[in-house]
């Protein structure tokens, strides 16, 4: 009897030890990660109830916005003229980066102390090394830079800079082919509240986060992209113009029918590789190739009045499991710099 009762004692001791070695090492590492869970639960009870009263009338007209078309060397230019001047900080998400004078304007601002930071996509679809060259020369010189993998998300495809206050936003990868040989829309906005909130956005996935933040003009996938698009397209009375440069969501397939069979008037400027063009030929939609440039621009202008510019491909894996980033526009001269360039490329 003495023996058990030793013996329970010695048991009871150990787990009492065990228990102070893990409050010790572990218990704030246990509790962080459960305040963070609670946090991403919120996150997500907030943001369904942000879209269950989402509207497009909601959308805000934003700063200052401004967009642009490619081909157009002069905006690289651009682009490295606003990274080497940058004063505080440069941040990245990149899905490719491969363009060798933006990669040279980072070194160059990191090396006048800007704080650079850079996510970009470690496995890219059918070209797994394509962005190592990049990462290592940014790594060589001491620039922060994290890669997404698929523990992240199915893929990392969003694509836009933070120069100090300036969000540059874009349909593009960081290719020299973007500014040669690609239709793509790059837009360059000022805008208090979004930068704030585009901010928190990239430090989340910086940090490789999965909570994320939620703004009636910004759409973010995988948290809350099918919804908004789904909303837009549902919400068409007249036209709806769309760049995409391939299509492969049935569900939004099918809202585009229904959108025909309403008689609203529907035109696609798409890539000659896009293998849906015979199917929205027989359901009566206006399909233009471009035939001189790779189409790879991701938009859609619903009515003239509210425009969606991101980087997703009309596809589920964008909606649903990517990392996207998308931005919704109602400024007026914005829709009419869009409705010029859908025009001139769907009268080539």
């Amino acid at each position: 009897m003495k023996k058990q009762t030793i013996q329970k004692f010695l048991n009871i001791s150990i787990i009492f030890f065990l228990f102070i070695l893990f409050s010790i090492f572990y218990a704030k590492e246990y509790f962080l990660f459960h305040d963070k869970k609670q946090e991403i639960n919120k996150n997500i009870l907030n943001s369904k109830s942000d879209l269950q009263n989402f509207s497009l009338e909601n959308i805000r007209t934003l700063e200052y916005v401004d967009i642009y078309k490619t081909p157009d060397k002069n905006l690289l230019k651009i682009l490295v003229e606003k990274i080497k001047n940058a004063k505080t900080r440069i941040y990245v998400e990149a899905y490719i980066f491969t363009e060798k004078d933006l990669r040279s304007a980072l070194v160059y601002s990191k090396k006048r102390w800007v704080e650079v930071k850079v996510l970009m996509e470690k496995n890219v679809y059918k070209a797994n090394n394509i962005n190592k060259k990049t990462y290592d020369e940014f790594i060589k010189n001491q620039i922060e830079v994290v890669r997404s993998d698929s523990n992240d998300y199915s893929l990392n495809h969003s694509k836009f800079f933070i120069i100090d206050d300036e969000i540059v936003i874009s349909t593009w990868n960081f290719s020299y082919s973007m500014f040669t040989r690609n239709r793509d829309f790059i837009l360059f906005i000022k805008d208090r509240l979004l930068l704030e909130k585009k901010v928190k956005n990239f430090e989340y996935d910086f940090k490789k986060d999965k909570n994320f933040v939620y703004d009636e003009n910004l759409v973010l996938s995988p948290f809350y992209s099918r919804e908004k698009i789904e909303k837009l397209i549902k919400s068409a009375k007249k036209d709806i113009k769309i760049y995409f440069p391939y299509f492969s969501d049935d569900n939004l397939v099918k809202l585009l029918e229904n959108k025909v069979n309403e008689g609203i008037d529907i035109k696609i400027i798409t890539d000659k590789k896009n293998e849906k063009i015979e199917e929205f030929q027989s359901l009566w939609i206006n399909v233009k190739i471009l035939p001189k440039l790779t189409e790879h621009a991701k938009s859609i202008l619903v009515d003239d009045m509210y425009l969606y510019v991101w980087s997703i491909n009309f596809s589920t894996f964008s909606l649903d499991k990517n990392k996207e980033t998308w931005i919704i526009l109602k400024d007026i001269n914005i829709i009419e710099k869009y409705i010029k360039f859908f025009s001139e490329d769907f009268k080539e």
